[in-house]
């Protein structure tokens, strides 16, 4: 019987008698031309014969590429992709240990003022999550500390702040004090005032930026 949900119409502008008028069949794209109504692009006869074949061709070429028959390119690309995800993994875990390797050769630059640790220097490392996860780092082996790090991210300058509590109190703001420091390097940003992160078009000043947080501690600091 005739399914009451489903139109059974399709039109494509040109009619035919039969089907075996236009040959193959084959349906390239569907998207929705107006609401309630359903656009499909098809190709026939010959054209539809060369996409069949086209497709093949890239099927073959794909199994000659991952040395598998072409019914087992699913199971191979699969394969790959879990390899990927499981490669993905070790190296953010090689890149967290070698964060950690260069925190620990850091934590001598931290400079003493008025009784906490002030540490503002610049890290080789690929992102920002990256720089997070140092600051947190620094933030536990210093203690009261304002921390502030920068680093080259896709060619552009960062830094990323950490404020300890009992200097917040103090007038200590990380938001505060990137955002003033990316000036420097020609853009600006802010945050929480325990955490924040700001960026900037030149990464030549970078080490102007890290150089003004001592300045800018001192100016801002009460108590």
């Amino acid at each position: 019987g005739e399914d009451e949900g489903v139109s059974m119409e399709l039109c494509g502008g040109t009619h035919v008698d039969t089907t075996a008028e236009i040959g193959n069949f084959r349906v390239v794209n569907e998207t929705s031309s107006a609401a309630g109504v359903r656009r499909i692009e098809v190709l026939t006869g010959r054209a539809a014969e060369e996409l069949v074949e086209t497709r093949f061709h890239v099927l073959d070429e794909a199994a000659s590429l991952l040395h598998t028959r072409p019914e087992e390119v699913g199971d191979a690309v699969k394969q790959l992709a879990e390899q990927h995800q499981a490669l993905q993994k070790e190296l953010a875990q090689m890149r967290q240990k070698l964060a950690q390797q260069e925190s620990a050769n850091l934590l001598s630059q931290a400079t003493q003022v008025d009784g906490f640790n002030v540490l503002a220097t610049q890290v080789d490392v690929p992102d920002v999550d990256t720089m997070r996860q140092m600051t947190d780092w620094f933030r536990d082996k210093l203690g009261s500390a304002v921390i502030v790090l920068g680093a080259v991210v896709d060619e552009k300058p960062m830094l990323v702040a950490s404020v300890t509590q009992d200097l917040i109190d103090r007038g200590m703001h990380a938001g505060n004090l990137v955002r003033d420091a990316a000036k420097l390097m020609g853009g600006g940003g802010g945050g929480r005032p325990n955490m924040a992160q700001a960026g900037g078009k030149d990464a030549g000043q970078l080490p102007a930026a890290l150089a003004s947080v001592s300045d800018w501690v001192n100016a801002n600091l009460k108590g």
